[in-house]
């Protein structure tokens, strides 16, 4: 399995309602860059999954739109910021897809990448917004995923 990881863009400031927090329009910018970058890959997707908080729906929204996709970015609540790494790879286990896009938050996204390419948790790397990095796992358990490449957003 191909896994894309993508945190995010820039959101507006932390407010009460933190799931309604959107995009801000540097946010939606740094999106395009990165998937103007992923497209130039030629990377196919079969599924993109995100969390349902704004932010991230708009992200994908935005990706895929940049990408002239025809999948439909479907919400997923198990990529919420409070869920853990192995709570992702139990669902992840459950696809039967290829080239999974997976559109998130830290501290979620940076653990997953950690957990997947068996990095030490305490100096794993964190997401910036807009950042993407994609595994290759032949198996998706911890430590048996390959860091690929990584996209940030050049704006």
């Amino acid at each position: 399995m191909n896994l894309y990881l993508l945190r995010h863009g820039e959101a507006e400031a932390r407010q009460y309602d933190d799931p309604q927090r959107a995009l801000t329009g540097r946010g939606k910018l740094e999106v395009r860059d990165v998937a103007r970058q992923f497209a130039a890959r030629k990377v196919p997707l079969d599924l993109c999954l995100h969390s349902p908080y704004l932010r991230t729906t708009q992200t994908a929204e935005v990706f895929m739109a940049e990408l002239g996709s025809s999948l439909r970015p479907l919400p997923q609540p198990v990529l919420t910021p409070e869920h853990r790494a192995f709570k992702v790879l139990d669902h992840l286990r459950t696809l039967q897809v290829e080239h999974v896009l997976l559109v998130t938050h830290n501290p979620l996204v940076s653990e997953l990448y950690a957990v997947l390419t068996g990095a030490d948790m305490q100096i794993m790397h964190v997401f910036g917004t807009s950042e993407l990095n994609a595994v290759h796992c032949d198996v998706v358990d911890a430590g048996c995923g390959a860091g690929q490449f990584r996209l940030q957003a050049r704006v």
